[in-house]
């Protein structure tokens, strides 16, 4: 199983929400649901951004998730529609780069 697939697990089993959900929602408002302030944090920035002739919107990201002081790099692309809904296309990576043990003493 890739760091996606498990991440998307968690998120689904404890939160109800999908890591697709989460990536769309932290790069186009710069925070995650509001249910998972104390637990999610995004670093997104936009790499790109072309404007369709439909008058939608295709733009490109690469941050940082940190899930519980789990680090992950990630890229995707979301597609705004021109009445404004949204979809992930593609997340084109997605690993693990940084982790910290904390022990209660």
């Amino acid at each position: 199983m890739n760091a996606a697939a498990i991440v998307d697990e968690y998120l689904q089993s404890h939160f109800g929400t999908q890591l697709e959900d989460v990536l769309c929602d932290g790069c186009l408002v710069g925070r995650p649901d509001i249910r998972l302030a104390e637990t999610v944090k995004i670093l997104p920035r936009m790499i790109r951004s072309e404007r369709e002739d439909d008058g939608g919107e295709f733009n490109s990201y690469e941050g940082t998730l940190i899930i519980d002081d789990l680090w992950y790099r990630f890229g995707c692309q979301i597609v705004i529609d021109s009445n404004g809904s949204h979809f992930m296309a593609d997340i084109s990576s997605f690993e693990a780069v940084e982790w910290k043990l904390r022990i209660a003493v």
